[in-house]
């Protein structure tokens, strides 16, 4: 039976863990020795957990530290924390209204807000595991619509089916596509501009390609926020090629779907509402806890068409009269309550409260933009467009390689427990990715950040000389 007493100990272990500095990283060999790892016949009680819990938080990321700029997620939602507990506690699942009546309700309240701020007038979706599933249904669904008969008999006999991705969307799409049946070469990637938005004429030529190989294209996807850069691509430009090419147009807003909430920032997902479905990550810009992903559809009845199957008698007993079973239109059976805790934070923040939100991280990623441009020995390697900055430290004697230093800068602040903030390949350049998305950050961590960051680097200069 549930006593409060037996988890009071656990809030305030938790409590002393965001107060700690950052966790020392550890090699695998290394933490293993650190760990009880090995599971008992017999096991203990409760209040012996305590001690491999404080250990397990020892090692353990701290991702809603100020200087996290890792992922494109991190932060701390007090009231997404209490969804939570509230879900883990109530233990039950998303299938059928049934086993979880105010959750059902509570999910379709978010699809018909968040598709209200896309522009479909009566959206459906699902909460997915993440923005990858939700764009490997999107991909389904399309298919479906593309094939219907392949549901049934595979696609033996079929034409090529073509899907058309920007040469910096996520690596998802083609995963969906190798998991569907499709085959990874099927997945075309349309060549980007200097800032890495998709050239639609480029898009437009490989469409005819596909055509004249006797292919059939089906899908293709506009990314908002690519996940280096930080790019939009133009949305309206690709819809109008969609919709004369009747291909199904998904959006991939797993990382910029969150700049819809703000009124100065939305423009940049102008055209959104022309699409056929969008994939929003709230766990990301929005700064929920992982995973808190929604798959939105502006054509009714599509995602029980593509995903009913038979012999599910067993457990969907509702009739059309009833409230609908959400477990009837994806891919999963059992799936766990991630709309609660998004609906509490809702509830706290407000529709004003998330604009604030979206704002004040702009606000910071020009900050940012501002210390890199005034700095003699940093640079933006590419223009930034939203919350992503690619930089590099641009050392002093020619001879050291500024690739190589990015790497030594990031490991030497790692180490030293000062900031976790990752890289990436562009262009040719190993790059430093900041992400703003950590609701914990203010403008003095950045210049923290940036002063260690440099000094880090004059000393490991010196080092090499």
């Amino acid at each position: 039976m549930f006593k409060a007493s037996d988890y009071l100990g656990l809030l305030h272990q938790l409590e002393q863990f965001f107060a700690d500095a950052q966790s020392e990283p550890l090699e695998p060999a290394e933490l293993e020795q650190q760990l009880s790892l090995e599971l008992p016949a017999v096991g203990t009680s409760l209040e012996h957990l305590h001690a491999e819990i404080s250990n397990y938080l020892s090692y353990a990321v701290k991702t809603a530290h100020p200087t996290y700029f890792n992922q494109l997620w991190g932060g701390f939602n007090a009231a997404g924390f209490m969804g939570e507990i509230l879900t883990s506690a109530t233990n039950t699942s998303m299938y059928t209204y049934e086993v979880a009546p105010a959750a059902t309700l509570i999910e379709n309240a978010l699809i018909a807000k968040m598709g209200s701020f896309v522009g479909f007038s009566e959206p459906e979706g699902q909460f997915t595991t993440g923005g990858s599933n939700g764009n490997l249904m999107a991909v389904a669904i399309a298919t479906h619509k593309a094939l219907p008969s392949a549901k049934q008999i595979g696609m033996l006999g079929a034409p090529p089916l073509i899907a058309f991705v920007s040469a910096e969307a996520h690596y998802s799409f083609v995963k969906a596509a190798q998991l569907l049946g499709l085959g990874a070469r099927q997945v075309w990637k349309v060549p980007v501009d200097e800032n890495g938005a998709m050239i639609v004429t480029e898009l437009e030529a490989l469409i005819a390609k596909a055509h004249a190989q006797g292919a059939q294209p089906f899908f293709v996807v506009g990314t908002a926020g690519t996940t280096v850069r930080g790019v939009f691509d133009p949305f309206t430009e690709i819809a109008a090629v969609a919709q004369r090419e009747n291909l199904w147009f998904h959006i991939d807003g797993s990382w910029g779907g969150g700049v819809l909430l703000s009124a100065s920032h939305r423009h940049l997902m102008a055209g959104a509402e022309l699409a056929d479905s969008v994939v929003w990550d709230a766990h990301k810009m929005m700064g929920l806890s992982l995973v808190c992903s929604v798959l939105l559809v502006k054509h009714r009845g599509l995602m029980q068409d593509t995903f009913t199957a038979s012999d599910t008698e067993y457990l969907f007993h509702a009739g059309d009269e009833d409230p609908v079973d959400l477990g009837l239109s994806t891919m999963h059976c059992g799936r766990r309550v991630d709309a609660v805790k998004l609906w509490l934070a809702w509830k706290h923040l407000g529709d004003r409260g998330w604009e604030a939100l979206i704002d004040r991280y702009f606000e910071l990623a020009a900050y940012a933009e501002s210390i890199i441009d005034a700095h003699p020995s940093l640079r933006l390697v590419t223009p930034r467009v939203s919350l992503n900055l690619c930089f590099q430290y641009i050392p002093k004697e020619p001879q050291q390689c500024a690739n190589d230093l990015t790497l030594r800068i990031r490991a030497a602040l790692l180490e030293q427990r000062i900031a976790m903030v990752n890289y990436a390949e562009l262009d040719g350049s190993t790059v430093f990715r900041l992400v703003i998305c950590n609701n914990q950050t203010s403008s003095e961590d950045l210049e923290t950040f940036f002063e260690a960051l440099v000094a880090t680097a004059q000393t490991l200069e010196q080092e090499a000389v």
